[in-house]
This record gives C-alpha cells, sequence and structure tokens, in this order.
C-alpha cells in the first residue's frame, strides 16, 4: 500500500499595491465567488481530461469557518493554534470522506471591493497551477483524478483574504459512521458499503499523539501535513479453496505475503464490517478505507476518519 500524502504545502501571497476598495462583503458576494472559483478549478481540470468537482456545500460551510478562525488567529497555514490538522478538522466536524487541502492568504493594509477579491481569488489559483515538480503540491491538489467534490471557502475582513479548497474523495458510504471519541479497551466498529462498481482494498489505522496547542508563528511556519507514518494495515480475509481433476484433490491454503488470512469478511454486495482496535494507547487514530476500480489496479483513499482515544479506566487502574 502505498504512503498517503494528504499534504499541500500552503501559498501565502501579499499585496504590493493597493486595489479597489468596497463595502462589507455580503452572502452574495461570497456565493459569486464560490462559483466562480468552482468554474475555474473545472476549467483547469478538464484541460488534463479529468472529469468535474461537484460544490459540497457542507465542507464549504467548514472551510469558510477556518478561513475566519485563520483571520482571527493570524493564520495562513493549515493547522489551527489547537494543532488540528486539515483532516482532524474534517472529521472531528462530521466528515467522512477522503480530503485534501489548499489555501492561499492575502494581506494589506485596506479593505478589499469585489473586483480586488476576484482578481486575488483567480491569481491565487493560477499560481497554484504554475507550479513545477517537486513543488507542485497545490497543483496535484486540484488535478486529482480521484476527487469528486470540493469544499470552498473564503473570508476577508479589514486587508485579510483567505481561501481554502476542500478536495473530497467520496467512494463509500458509512452504514454505521465512527464514533470520533473512544478509549483504549473499545473497538469501534466500522460499517461501509463502497459506491457501485468499486471494491474495499483494504483499511489502514493511522496513530499519532493528540495535537498540541501551538503559537501562530508555528502554525505558519509548518508547510505541510501528512498522515503519521505509525499504522497498522489490515485486509480482506482470503477462503480455501479446492482444487480438483479427475484425478486429484488438493486444498490451497490462502494466505497473503505475510501469511495472514486477512483481517475481514467481504459481503457479497460488497460491504465491509470491521471492529477497529486501538492498541497503541491513546492518542488520535485515523481510518483510512481504501478501495479501488474495478478491474483497476490504483487504491483510492477514501476517507480519513479522525477519533480521538483516550486510556480507559480498566487498562489505567491495572498500572
Amino acid at each position: 500500500m502505498k504512503k498517503l500524502l494528504l499534504a499541500t504545502i500552503a501559498v501565502v501571497l501579499t499585496l504590493a499595491a493597493p486595489l479597489a476598495q468596497g463595502d462589507a462583503p455580503g452572502d452574495e458576494t461570497r456565493f459569486a465567488l464560490r462559483d466562480e472559483l468552482l468554474r475555474v478549478i473545472n476549467r483547469d481540470r478538464a484541460q488534463f481530461g479529468l472529469h468535474p468537482v461537484k460544490l459540497d456545500p457542507v465542507a464549504s460551510a467548514l472551510a469558510d469557518d477556518y478561513c475566519r478562525q485563520q483571520i482571527r488567529n493570524g493564520t495562513t497555514g493549515h493547522f489551527t493554534l489547537d494543532g488540528l490538522a486539515p483532516y482532524m478538522r474534517y472529521s472531528l466536524a462530521g466528515g467522512n470522506d477522503g480530503v485534501s487541502e489548499n489555501v492561499a492568504a492575502w494581506s494589506a493594509n485596506y479593505g478589499f471591493g469585489d473586483r480586488a477579491l476576484y482578481d486575488m481569488m483567480r491569481r491565487s489559483e493560477k499560481a497554484m497551477m504554475d507550479e513545477a515538480e517537486p513543488h507542485d503540491g497545490h497543483r496535484k491538489t486540484i488535478l486529482d483524478p480521484n476527487a469528486t467534490h470540493v469544499g470552498i471557502g473564503l473570508a476577508w475582513e479589514r486587508g485579510e483574504f483567505r481561501i481554502a479548497e476542500e478536495f473530497i474523495r467520496r467512494y463509500v458510504e458509512w452504514v454505521r459512521p465512527l464514533a470520533r471519541t473512544a478509549s483504549t479497551g473499545d473497538r469501534a466498529m466500522l460499517r461501509v458499503q463502497p459506491h457501485a462498481g468499486y471494491i474495499v482494498e483494504a483499511i489502514t489505522v493511522h496513530h499519532e499523539p493528540f495535537p498540541q496547542a501551538m503559537s501562530a508563528k508555528l502554525a505558519n511556519d509548518i508547510a505541510s501535513y501528512s498522515l503519521p507514518q505509525k499504522r497498522r494495515e489490515y485486509l480482506p480475509r482470503l477462503h480455501d479453496q479446492v482444487e480438483q481433476t479427475a484425478s486429484y484433490r488438493r486444498e490451497v491454503h490462502a494466505t497473503y505475503g505475510d501469511g495472514r488470512q486477512g483481517d475481514f469478511e467481504v459481503a457479497p454486495d460488497g460491504g465491509v464490517a470491521f471492529a477497529i482496535p486501538f492498541p497503541d494507547g491513546p492518542g488520535v487514530y485515523t481510518v483510512v478505507v481504501w478501495v479501488h476500480a474495478r478491474g483497476a489496479h490504483e487504491a483510492i483513499p477514501a476517507t480519513n476518519v479522525s477519533v480521538r482515544v483516550s486510556e480507559s479506566t480498566a487498562s489505567s487502574g491495572t498500572r
């Protein structure tokens, strides 16, 4: 299973010349800006033969909140002052799908009018698309062939403008969503149904310490983010088979390369149920369900569900 890299570095752009002044922004401006950025994103994707992404209203509302929080806190990157990474923010707010984030920030010593906002937004998107390898994280996120939706967040106030693009990969339905809190003695029941034409390939569970509060300077200095490398991988269960001809009958013991037979059953309709353990102690566990299209081999990280896991009373009492 290839490493899941969710991060893109933050673009921080500062205006050097005055732009048009304007009154306080309203919802009409926000909706118009969002529609325009969606159009530009899908124009850029179409140039590379990629399907358009749909606007996700819930992810957009969450992204709006994050942009407003950035302006309040004087931050420009991917992290909030409580140390939450984008996948944690999205998940703990109720999101269940895979997510990758682009952000951009503009600053000046005066307010912005509508014309200036449109100009900064288009220039931000162009700057991302003009990136070249190996520093092309924003571009790759926009051109993710597996993205299905996007949340677009916008906030501007007193010469500060923030943009957030939350690209969503939606390939499974949660029959039973995971609780966002648990204890080390628990097993969280996961139940998912992949969309038609897709198969669950694996489940990885990534573990990291609880996030720590940080200063605005430190949050701004962190240029990228990714899931922790510490993880456990769970695979579909393999079943023994019988090979039989007219002359012999042989049982074949099916195993993976490490000798395991797998961890969870896949139902005839493709659904998966699995009780996720938390064996690595307290912290944040992020659950990634990997799927692939029938007949294809590319694995798609279809979820990023983060669960805060505390020490159970029973285990702490035995130490």
